[in-house]
């Protein structure tokens, strides 16, 4: 009879490793689904920042582009404008040699 309490006893003492090793694998386990939602979390996180960064990428595209343009009109602005200077130093010229031959017959 002995032997059988001391077995019984040794069962409980079990039961009672077997419940608390459940208990941690019961832990882990949850702490696993917390880790994968941070995880989940963080990759939407990720995809979001990807797409806000493709969009700045499309603007800023977008703008160099523009600028590129701003660049050339300006550019064909300026050789225009300089061209016209030297066209109307040309016209002064021979306005102030018309005036001055117009006072020379006189």
């Amino acid at each position: 009879m002995d032997d059988s309490g001391a077995i019984l006893c040794q069962i409980s003492y079990l039961k009672d490793m077997l419940d608390q090793v459940n208990e941690e694998i019961e832990a882990k386990i949850q702490t696993t689904r917390e880790i994968e939602s941070e995880i989940v979390k963080c990759s939407e996180i990720e995809t979001s920042l990807a797409m806000k960064e493709s969009e700045l990428t499309k603007m800023k595209c977008v703008a160099d582009f523009e600028i590129n343009s701003l660049i050339q009109v300006a550019a064909v602005g300026r050789t225009c404008s300089e061209q016209l200077e030297k066209e109307l130093s040309c016209l002064r010229m021979k306005r102030q040699e018309s005036l001055k031959r117009i006072a020379d017959k006189r």
